[in-house]
């Protein structure tokens, strides 16, 4: 859509010299949102009655507009093309209700009868008929219309889940199975799908009799399965008529899920990644802290070897001051040598006893 660019001073000129009914016209906005634009800009709009006032030329108050304003002096109106009557202020649901509404191919009439038939309608009526029997419909790829009705009222039930099969083919979709329920298919989004046939309640007349339920012609779709879940009845308005509002509920909620499934996978990345970091940040702290207990280790036993050394010279010493360095003490000097050149961690001298 075409768009363009105005100051806060020219909408507010805008707002004051023309009424938001023709302004709804030249922009694709809705009286409300034209309004949220200038609460959000900071523009003051003409009171109630102030048109009126202007038509009959009486006094009118016109409220200036304050130049100070803390933000960005942009704002971007989108063009209404001629004959759209979508406004990009309104929400996708509606948005994608009037697309489809004012799509002249769109196949939107439920037909009195069918007429080139779908592939599922064909393969629904074998199954009724018996041409068709499945031993495990949870295996079978073949599909039926999820279609739970009185045997009178399988036709309307037919009729109108053809021409709904045929607007979703329009739109780009298709139908298939999951998990043995049907399901229409978007974007690779599975959406479950239901047609029943609601029934009242008839209470007991005695008390050894049990309530019972009758069918009441009143038609039910349903969609989606827990918070995704949506039914429409038939009311005032009959379901056939809901055709492009189902489509498009179908088309919103498959939107969700699919944002719904990027950010679940953009935070399993992100765990992932967080995980992976602390992962890696232990490692780093068992490998520094298997190095430093290594470290304290070879400093506690070059102490000992520093001790060990310390009380050979001392002995040395004492046999040299008591003149009684012996050759057993001289051996045994000479042994204890040894043993602390192997304790030396600086030294490591091999020993053929302990190192084994």
């Amino acid at each position: 859509m075409e768009t363009k660019e105005l100051s806060r001073k020219q909408l507010y000129d805008l707002v004051w010299s023309t009424p938001l009914s023709k302004l709804t016209m030249q922009y694709a906005f809705s009286n409300n949102g034209i309004k949220k634009i200038c609460k959000q800009f900071e523009i003051p709009l003409p009171p109630n009655g102030y048109w009126l006032k202007l038509k009959f030329n009486k006094k009118v108050k016109i409220e200036k507009l304050n130049p100070v304003f803390g933000s960005v002096d942009k704002i971007i109106l989108t063009i209404r093309e001629e004959g759209n009557p979508i406004n990009v202020d309104q929400t996708p649901l509606t948005i994608h209700t009037k697309e489809i509404e004012n799509d002249p191919q769109a196949p939107l009439v439920v037909p009195d009868k069918i007429t080139k038939p779908d592939v599922l309608t064909i393969q629904t009526k074998d199954y009724w008929n018996g041409k068709i029997k499945f031993t495990s419909y949870w295996d079978d790829n073949r599909i039926v219309y999820p279609i739970r009705v009185e045997k009178n009222n399988r036709e309307r039930g037919l009729i109108f889940m053809d021409t709904l099969t045929k607007l979703i083919r329009y739109r780009g979709h298709t139908i298939s199975k999951q998990y043995g329920n049907a399901c229409v298919v978007i974007d690779e989004v599975f959406i479950e799908i239901d047609l029943r046939e609601a029934k009242k309640r008839i209470p007991a007349t005695t008390k050894y009799e049990t309530s019972d339920y009758v069918p009441t012609g009143e038609f039910i779709f349903k969609i989606g399965r827990r918070s995704g879940e949506r039914e429409w009845r038939d009311g005032h308005v009959k379901i056939e008529e809901l055709l492009a509002k189902i489509v498009a509920k179908l088309e919103v909620l498959a939107v969700k899920e699919k944002e719904w499934k990027e950010r679940l996978r953009i935070a399993n990345l992100k765990r992932e990644e967080e995980e992976k970091r602390k992962a890696e940040i232990k490692k780093i702290r068992d490998e520094e802290i298997t190095k430093y207990n290594k470290l304290v280790a070879l400093s506690e036993q070059y102490n000992k070897t520093l001790l060990i050394r310390q009380y050979i010279d001392a002995e040395k010493q004492h046999a040299l001051n008591m003149n009684n360095l012996t050759p057993e003490k001289q051996e045994w000097i000479n042994w204890a040598t040894a043993k602390a050149n192997w304790l030396d961690p600086l030294i490591n001298s091999p020993d053929e006893l302990l190192d084994s």
